[in-house]
């Protein structure tokens, strides 16, 4: 969830000329590669941070060109973020918990809770048989033992407003936002955690950011994050934290990155489209 985007929302929506009419999007802040495509989420409101009474979150799938409703709007989905898939079933970020959902049929399988404290769940991500959940607003990242009969998260790690999480083997990064989205310090960077085993959080770049969405390359040798100050991807050097910039559009507002191959799908989340950069030609492509 983005709250401080309300501050730049209209102007770029101006300066995008983009429109809700004939769009397959509401404000999509995620994307998950799936099944030889891509799973999107979404809002589906009229307005960035639905209110915890609007039940209009979806999922839509995107393959060869066409893009259909996953799960539609149920009931349950009220701001879902990023997702995972362990064993057919997809892990989806709602706000306050995680909703469950059997790939099967497609029908809500259990509801993960979490503390009361927490109010923004914002990224998750697989590595073994554990799931690992970040809170933005608690400073906190939470682990999920999936192999367990009671899905109970634990505080694994706590860090500066996380925002983005990836993993490469068994090290995870994750990307820091400020705690208001909006004023940057210098604890606003990415962070590597090179042991999930023994947490212990290092930064791994020194230029602070609103950094959003994270994700690794299939070698491990990068790091890919979005940032909404520059409104950009950049990259990351895993050994030695070098900074270059990736793609950078004008009114660009970057969310919860993906990548496949040679592919980066960038949820423009304000503009309701997914970008997605060829990282070997530097083509472009748009969903929406």
């Amino acid at each position: 969830m983005k709250k401080y985007i309300v501050l730049v929302i209209t102007f770029l929506f101006a300066s995008a000329g983009l429109s809700f009419a004939n769009t397959n999007f509401r404000f999509n802040e995620s994307v998950l590669p799936y099944n030889g495509g891509l799973l999107i989420s979404n809002y589906g409101t009229e307005n960035h941070t639905p209110k915890e009474n609007e039940i209009r979150g979806n999922i839509v799938y995107y393959k060869n060109k066409k893009v259909k409703q996953f799960i539609p709007a149920d009931g349950i989905l009220n701001l879902p973020t990023a997702m995972a898939i362990y064993k057919n079933k997809l892990y989806i970020c709602n706000r306050k918990n995680i909703v469950v959902y059997n790939l099967n049929n497609k029908k809500i399988s259990g509801i993960i809770g979490f503390d009361t404290d927490v109010k923004t769940l914002n990224d998750i991500v697989l590595s073994g048989d554990e799931l690992f959940v970040t809170s933005t607003d608690t400073d906190s990242v939470y682990k999920i033992n999936l192999k367990a009969k009671n899905l109970k998260p634990e505080k694994w790690l706590e860090i500066p407003s996380p925002n983005g999480i990836s993993v490469y083997e068994n090290t995870i990064y994750i990307a820091s936002i400020p705690a208001d989205y909006k004023n940057i310090t210098s604890e606003n960077v990415v962070y590597v955690v090179k042991d999930r085993k023994t947490p212990v959080a290092q930064k791994l770049n020194m230029t602070p950011g609103l950094y959003d969405g994270i994700a690794t390359s299939a070698d491990g040798q990068k790091v890919y994050v979005s940032d909404w100050h520059t409104a950009s991807v950049i990259s990351i050097d895993t050994d030695t934290g070098a900074e270059q910039p990736v793609f950078m559009q004008k009114g660009l507002t970057p969310a919860d990155i993906a990548i496949n191959g040679q592919k980066l799908y960038i949820p423009d989340m304000f503009n309701h489209r997914v970008i997605v950069f060829d990282l070997k030609s530097g083509k472009t492509n748009i969903i929406q």
